[in-house]
């Protein structure tokens, strides 16, 4: 079982503040890295974000897993301790993406159209990885739309596997000295991607946003939007989702 989210914060932020109020469902690490962010908007934005994650959570594991602290992987990753549910987070601003899965490792991530300062090299250089690790290349008009998706690949698959984009881009050979030409960064990336076990697919999303999840057999999914009203919230919870059942 496989979910994918897309929050409209704006809307969706005043519903959650109030289900928040009336049952919290926010750790208090949870309250406690939301102070940390100075912005009030970055500030009410974490607070929606992670009331919506902890909703979702409940959904999928039930209240008892959902509201257990955080643990996190050397890269930062967060998790549930006790692995019921895995789930990738992404914010920008006014908006996030959050994928849930009980079928293994998952990450996404999410961008927004924007100016970007890029060599030619360089922006080669990631579309053509983006391109091994998906199959395909990245859809778009635009050399910057291009980059933005061939982006959301390679951070997608980072997560996917616990590890920072740093270290991902240099294990893909993407931060070494010697220059590789295209062909060969693709074929590298290709291989990474069956060595991993993990599907990378672009996550069609349009508002001049761009997104995609790593995980094994990504193909199919299709993001939902999150509700931006309290009782078609609190239906999520009503309708949820039967425990996996294990075998024996």
């Amino acid at each position: 079982m496989t979910e994918i989210w897309l929050i409209d914060v704006q809307r969706s932020a005043p519903a959650l503040a109030e289900l928040e109020r009336e049952a919290p469902r926010l750790t208090a690490a949870d309250r406690s890295r939301a102070r940390a962010i100075k912005h009030p908007a970055g500030h009410r934005q974490r607070l929606a974000v992670t009331t919506a994650l902890r909703i979702l959570l409940e959904r999928l594991a039930g209240p008892r897993s959902a509201r257990q602290q955080f643990v996190t992987g050397s890269a930062g990753k967060p998790a549930l301790a006790d692995r019921s549910v895995q789930f990738s987070l992404s914010n920008i601003e006014g908006y996030a993406l959050i994928g849930l899965t009980r079928a293994g490792e998952i990450g996404i991530d999410l961008e927004r159209d924007r100016p970007l300062r890029i060599s030619e090299r360089r922006r080669i250089e990631m579309i053509a990885a983006a391109e091994g690790l998906a199959g395909k290349p990245p859809a778009g008009a635009a050399p910057d739309a291009r980059f933005l998706q061939a982006w959301c690949r390679l951070e997608a698959f980072a997560k996917a596997q616990g590890l920072g984009i740093g270290r991902t881009l240099s294990d893909l050979g993407l931060r070494s000295g010697r220059p590789r030409t295209p062909a060969e960064i693709e074929v590298a990336c290709r291989h990474a991607a069956r060595a991993a076990g993990l599907d990378v697919r672009d996550l069609p999303l349009g508002r001049g946003l761009y997104a995609a999840i790593a995980m094994r057999n990504a193909a199919r999914l299709r993001p939902q939007a999150f509700p931006a009203n309290r009782t078609a919230i609190q239906r999520l919870l009503t309708h949820r989702l039967p425990p996996r059942r294990h075998a024996g």
